[in-house]
């Protein structure tokens, strides 16, 4: 029976959901207008999308979920303004085919253009293959002739002068080509210009499909609920990679590339959304599919009870079946003695006729006393053959029921089965409206929240966003993190939280290196106690070089770095991922809470970027900073200590002083302070405090 809790949220919902849309919807409006102004101009307007599911293959083992998936997204896609051409289980041909049409269908619309590919896929020299459902990998060589090129559908895009490029690839599945191909999952691809690139996992790694009564893979299962939330593209896959991540506890890690410089959002909460009624029809249909499950689950257990029953009976019949060939054999065994006895009789009186009659006689009566022994003889071989068959009968009867009761049994253990299923199914189906009302209630407050934090300046933003850290930046639960990034993905201090979460639940998937050697692995500690490096400081204006110092990394301790320097004695304080806590020099004590991350909280990622805000403390006085953060490049630089490949990290801050500062760093990761890095500092008058170069000259790493 449905529980009371469950009778009052689904009695509650459809009277509920249109005055909760209704207030989320003047919400989602002011966040449309203050967020997705690009949104709104025509050309995002057109928007077409080609989703395909592969499953049924026909050389390898099915796949639980990518049809199901690209279904589900297919669907959503529509109800958020997508032309959409699907491909369920397509073969190259079908591939092909519906590739050229979205071509087609692109042309001279500036429109924004999405793929969505769930299904096998993989790597071969540094290329991603789509894998069709008739492929048959015999060697390397087959992989370009029956598979579709990722770059092929990128360049579709591109010859068609689209405005946007969304590409998502849940196609990391369990690989059965992975002897085909040249490394397992798929290769790392930088976004080209424009392009939103998504993975369901980290390159070269694998993805779960989930088992097929989740319906969906693990990836797709949570971009299903986010795209049903209105926030901007950045948002939806920060997300979900955060419930994926938090899910499957590290093991997978979606990753994404952007080179997008216009805001986007699939579901803008205004003209591309979900409407209450779509809300309430699901609602109707999952109340409905609850009462059908319910249904099916008491009928099962009927089925199983009257089956019970049939068992029943079978076993009194069997008994009563065996109690009348039991009194057969007995009235066959007295039949037997009888005819025994007889024939015991004819011999004695044969005996006796010879004593007392003539030769003559004797021998009439000698073939007469044959004749009926012949005679006797003949009743007892039918009596015995009549006993045979009827023993043969007996235990075909016996086999045959024990055929029935076999049988019985089998249908009642799949009947209890079929009912065991029915009851999880009802239980999930429970869940699920559970699930959906709060998914509800949360993304009504979710835009609350953000209408909220948009009519504040950045500063008080920032101070509610810092009064939330603050009450969980001590934590060792990476739960209290993961609600944090949730609820602000894109804030202040999403890389701190982000890099606690790195400690708390390390991930579990495998780094890879790219085409030219880079890797942008979070695992590796970026200090150890004993770490010494010499910077020299050159003058940017002439190339001179001004001095050398050294900083040496003194004690690690209690999640801090403890570092001293040459350079004036100075002394710094950092997280373990380089965020600067408070730095001690001549002029002064400055400290920064929360710290001041200017490397990524977890991978290096080229086009990532976050915005970070601090309050800084000074001797003097207190004063807000923001930095904005973004990976620029992946590159190899040749510095005094050697060459490196380095990620490019561009920083520009802010300060309430109004000094105009600029910096640039060449991280390498496993390394904690920058290989190169350009300093420039002006003052709102436009004099220059520093423009100056500092370049690694030597290092030696502690352990």
């Amino acid at each position: 029976m449905r529980t009371s809790a469950t009778y009052h949220l689904l009695a509650k919902f459809n009277k509920q959901v249109l005055d909760r849309l209704n207030l989320i919807k003047p919400a989602l409006l002011a966040v449309s207008l203050a967020s997705f102004g690009v949104v709104a101009q025509a050309p995002l307007d057109v928007r077409v999308a080609l989703i395909i599911g592969n499953a049924a293959y026909v050389n390898v083992p099915v796949l639980a979920n990518s049809t199901n998936d690209a279904k589900s997204i297919a669907n959503i896609m529509k109800k958020l303004g997508f032309k959409v051409f699907d491909v369920i289980d397509g073969d190259k041909a079908s591939m092909e085919r519906a590739i050229d049409q979205m071509k087609d269908q692109l042309k001279g619309q500036q429109a924004v253009a999405m793929l969505y590919y769930a299904g096998h896929g993989l790597q071969l020299d540094w290329r991603n293959y789509m894998v069709p459902v008739d492929a048959k990998l015999n060697s390397s060589a087959d992989v370009p002739k029956q598979t579709i090129d990722i770059e092929r559908v990128i360049t579709t895009f591109k010859n068609a002068n689209t405005r946007m490029n969304i590409i998502v690839l849940d196609a990391c599945r369990d690989n059965p080509f992975a002897d085909k191909a040249s490394g397992k999952g798929l290769a790392q691809l930088d976004a080209p210009p424009g392009t939103y690139l998504a993975f369901a996992t980290s390159p070269g790694n694998v993805a779960e499909d989930g088992d097929v009564s989740s319906g969906n893979g693990l990836f797709t299962q949570f971009l299903i609920k986010e795209l049903q939330k209105p926030a901007r593209i950045e948002d939806v896959f920060k997300r979900v990679r955060l419930q994926v991540r938090q899910k499957s506890q590290g093991r997978q890690i979606p990753w994404d590339s952007s080179s997008l410089e216009d805001d986007f959002a699939f579901n803008d909460g205004v003209k591309h959304t979900f409407n209450p009624e779509d809300l309430i029809r699901e609602a109707r249909e999952a109340k409905e599919k609850e009462e059908r499950l319910r249904a099916e689950v008491e009928a099962a257990k009927k089925r199983e009870i009257e089956i019970a029953q049939q068992k029943e009976q079978e076993k009194i019949r069997l008994a009563q079946e065996q109690k009348r060939r039991q009194q057969e054999a007995e009235v066959q065994r007295q039949r037997d003695i009888e005819i025994a006895q007889q024939r015991e009789l004819e011999r004695q009186k044969l005996a006796e006729a010879q004593k007392i009659k003539e030769i003559q006689e004797r021998q009439k009566a000698e073939a007469e006393s044959r004749d009926r022994e012949r005679q006797l003889a003949l009743a007892a071989e039918e009596q015995k053959r009549k006993a045979q068959e009827a023993e043969q009968a007996r235990m075909r009867a016996e086999a045959e029921a024990k055929e029935r009761e076999k049988q019985l049994a089998i249908a009642a253990e799949a009947e209890k089965k079929k009912a065991q299923e029915a009851t999880q199914a009802l239980e999930r189906a429970k869940l699920a409206e559970v699930q959906r009302l709060k998914d509800l209630e949360q993304a009504r407050a979710q835009a609350e929240l953000e209408v909220r934090l948009r009519k504040e300046s950045a500063d008080k933003q920032f101070e509610i966003q810092k009064a939330d850290w603050d009450k969980i930046k001590d934590s060792k639960n990476v739960d209290d993190f993961y609600a944090f990034l949730n609820k602000y993905p894109s804030g202040y201090i999403t890389e701190q939280a982000q890099f606690a979460v790195e400690q708390l639940q390390k991930a579990k998937i495998t780094a890879q290196v790219d085409k030219d050697g880079f890797i942008s692995s979070s695992k590796a500690a970026r200090f150890r106690v004993g770490d010494e490096y010499v910077i020299a400081i050159k003058d940017n204006f002439n190339g001179r070089e001004i001095k050398r110092y050294q900083i040496k990394v003194e004690k690690i301790e209690n999640g801090l770095v403890y570092n001293s320097s040459t350079l004036g004695n100075e002394k710094t304080i950092t997280t373990l991922d380089g965020a600067t806590v408070k730095n001690i020099n001549s002029n002064g004590v400055y400290e920064f809470d929360p710290p001041v991350p200017i490397q990524p909280g977890d991978e290096f990622q080229v086009g990532k970027r976050w915005t970070a805000q601090s309050i800084m403390t000074t001797n003097k006085r207190k004063q807000n900073r923001t930095d904005n953060i973004k990976i620029t490049a992946a590159e190899e630089i040749e510095v005094i200590a050697g060459k490196f490949k380095v990620y490019k990290v561009e920083i520009n801050s802010s300060q309430d002083n109004g000094n105009i500062i600029k910096n640039t760093y060449w991280f390498q990761p496993g390394i904690g302070i920058p290989i190169m890095k350009d300093r420039y500092v002006r003052r709102r008058n436009g004099d220059f405090l520093f423009n100056e170069k500092y370049e690694l000259v030597s290092y030696s790493l502690g352990k």
